[in-house]
Formats: C-alpha cells, structure tokens, sequence
C-alpha cells in the first residue's frame, strides 16, 4: 500500500490501506483502550467490523448512538461510554456527524457540567481547561471535511437549535483517510458527499478570504471531484481511472 503523510495543519495520512495502521500508531504513543465513535448505521454494517479486526492489541470499546443531526444527549451519552470503558483514546469512525460528536465527546467526558456550555455563544461559555483524550479521526465519506476542523455542531436536544463548540483543542490529533472505507456506502451517500466535497472546494476558492495554499487545494479538489464524482457513483471501484 501506498500511504501519503502531510500536515494541514493536522497530521494525515492518506492512502488505501490507512486503517490498518491505526493499531500500531496508538500503541506506540502509549494508548490500548479506545472507545471508536460511529453513527448508528455504520455501527451496523461490515465495514466497521473489519476494522476493528484491524485492531489487535487493543481493547475496544464501540459507541454507534449518532444520529440524524447529533444532539447533546448524544454526546453526553458517549462521554458516559468512554467513562464506563475506562477509554484512554477516542477514534472517530464516520462521516461528519459522527466525526462531530467524537471530538466533543473526551470533552464532555473529562469536563464538568453539560456540553452545552461549552458552545462559542453561551452566556457562560465554560473554558477547555484540562487535557482532551488522544482523539484518532477516521472519514468514511469524502464531503464535510470534519477530520480536520476546530468545531463540533451538534443541536440542542428539545429545540433541534445548531450550535457550536470552537477550539483548536479539539482538534484531531492525526488523521487516517483510507479510501477504501467509501467503497461500501450506497451510491446515493456516495453521490450527496461527493457533491458536498466538490460544493467545499467551490466555496473555498470563492471566499475572499484569500490564501494562495487553501487556493491551490480547492482548485485542485474541485478539478478532482469533477471528474470523479459520476464514476464514483455508477462504479466505485475504478473511480480512481476517472481522474488523470
């Protein structure tokens, strides 16, 4: 396999092939009790069993309560699982609402209070002061670019209102993208994620907040998806010859 590292500024790794190397990079920062985050659906299907056959020598614990738009309840309900396994790391297995919910959930596990108060706009928003878990983001759709980002979405529980926790604190500490994990979404997941990728790259080149390097990558993704996108869809497994 064929594994491409770079920073951005998360450290990635990208390649088919990547979840398997997510056992022996966690071993080797100490950790061997993971609690993997995922979407209800996901949790299900075979594509998270056999990677988790991918993940001898640790102890795993697996917590699929995300749905829908991901509420608070969701991710308080996964900071108890992280306690109850006595987790020492979090990955998060999934697309944008499941990557969402994970980067808050070792907040909401070794913070008090709820993790509503932690939103950006709350009256008496609480600071991030102790150590967040090691947390491992692992993309299962190409469209939200959740792995990398600062902030975590996730909707009140009785109004369904979006909000928002911002810090560069919950980053991901690393991330795995293996394409292969897309392979085994329906056509129509495939089709409503890759346009929201192409969607990203189009905004971002548009934005007058110019940078020449978000540029050149949004240039370059939308030349991609582009040209991808429709094979992907009809045939994903040479959606690779689609582009040149």
């Amino acid at each position: 396999m064929t594994i491409t590292s770079f920073s951005f500024p998360t450290p990635i790794n990208f390649g088919a092939g990547a979840r398997k190397l997510v056992a022996a990079h966690l071993l080797e920062q100490g950790f061997k009790r993971p609690l993997i985050v995922t979407d209800r659906a996901l949790g299900a299907l075979p594509v998270l069993a056999e990677f988790i056959s991918h993940l001898s020598g640790l102890e795993v614990a697996v917590f699929s309560g995300v749905f829908g738009n991901p509420t608070c309840s969701q991710v308080m309900d996964g900071a108890a699982a992280y306690k109850a396994h006595g987790a020492d790391c979090i990955i998060g297995f999934g697309g944008g609402a499941a990557l969402d919910v994970a980067k808050v959930v070792g907040l909401a596990a070794t913070h008090p209070g709820d993790i509503l108060e932690y939103v950006w706009d709350h009256p008496q928003v609480r600071p991030i002061v102790n150590a967040l878990p090691y947390f491992v983001a692992m993309p299962t759709t190409s469209g939200t670019g959740s792995e990398v980002g600062r902030s975590s979405v996730v909707s009140e529980n009785d109004t369904h209102l979006k909000r928002v926790v911002f810090s560069p604190k919950i980053l991901a500490r690393i991330v795995f993208a293996d394409p292969e994990l897309t392979l085994g979404l329906p056509a129509q997941v495939t089709a409503a994620t890759g346009m929201d990728a192409l969607t990203h790259n189009i905004e971002s080149y548009l934005s007058p907040a110019y940078h020449p390097l978000c540029d050149g990558i949004a240039l370059e993704g939308a030349r991609i998806a582009a040209a991808a996108l429709v094979t992907a869809v009809k045939d994903r497994a040479t959606c690779g010859r689609a582009v040149t």
